[in-house]
């Protein structure tokens, strides 16, 4: 979506008032949906993002393993030969 639509109706969510869909999307020279696509749009972003939640890694069990590795100046291809055998199931 056009940057430009997007700032235009973000005037419209700050101060509270419904566009006209149809006079905004001459002023744009765009279809009356996308403004509206871009004014629904804008007033969920304006409420609240939703919070993501932080899932584990595969590698976290073999973290200390790996800088143990890196220390000892491994190659990336032996690390990951090792932490597989020792029952890593990532690619």
């Amino acid at each position: 979506m056009r940057k430009d639509i997007r700032e235009g109706v973000m005037i419209y969510v700050i101060n509270e008032i419904k566009p006209n869909y149809a006079a905004l999307a001459k002023q744009y020279d765009c279809d009356y949906r996308t403004v509206k696509h871009a004014y629904e749009e804008a007033q969920v972003k304006e409420s609240k993002p939703p919070e993501r939640k932080k899932r584990p890694s595969k590698l976290d069990p073999y973290r200390e393993i790996i800088q143990d590795k890196i220390n000892d100046q491994c190659r990336a291809y032996s690390i990951f030969r090792f932490i597989e055998h020792k029952g890593f199931g990532g690619s």
